[in-house]
């Protein structure tokens, strides 16, 4: 029996095309979206990396600000002693106010260290998905599919 003598059905033709037309439209949908969700981490890593140090910078320059008060406060101090016209009164209510200061300083480090927490989470959850990107990107390359960007891999 040769390959003349073989009979193939037409359903079964367009079954195996319509399988292959189908596939192929897979690949190509999977590929759109995982470049949409490539574009969209991008642009929401960068949106979240300039808020974030945007407060940063907003709190450092609060911090030089209490820091400058502290210094003030020390120089009236100093000139007081100098001029030995001291006054205990004020020495209570600046050492209040330095107590004051003191636990707004502890409460904003508390909340920078808590955004921190919250930044290094997220850049471990992106740094994860990009890396499923990667292993997805591969798996393709190993049937056929000719992409050769790498995600993930970061140290």
């Amino acid at each position: 029996m040769g390959l003349k003598n073989m009979k193939v059905s037409i359903g079964l033709v367009f079954a195996i095309v319509a399988q292959a037309f189908g596939i192929i439209w897979y690949v190509a949908q999977l590929d759109s979206t995982v470049s949409s969700l490539n574009t969209t981490v991008y642009a929401l890593e960068e949106q979240a990396t300039n808020i974030d140090i945007a407060v940063l910078n907003t709190d450092v320059d609060n911090l030089k600000e209490e820091l400058l008060d502290l210094k003030r406060m020390i120089e009236i101090l100093a000139e007081e002693l100098k001029n030995k016209e001291f006054d205990s009164s004020h020495l209570e209510r600046s050492i209040e106010h330095l107590e004051e200061v003191y636990a707004k300083i502890e409460d904003e480090v508390d909340t920078l260290e808590a955004r921190d927490l919250v930044i290094e989470n997220e850049m471990r959850t992106i740094m994860s998905d990009h890396s499923g990107f990667n292993d997805i990107l591969k798996d393709m390359g190993k049937g056929g599919y000719g992409d050769n960007r790498q995600y993930g891999d970061y140290k």
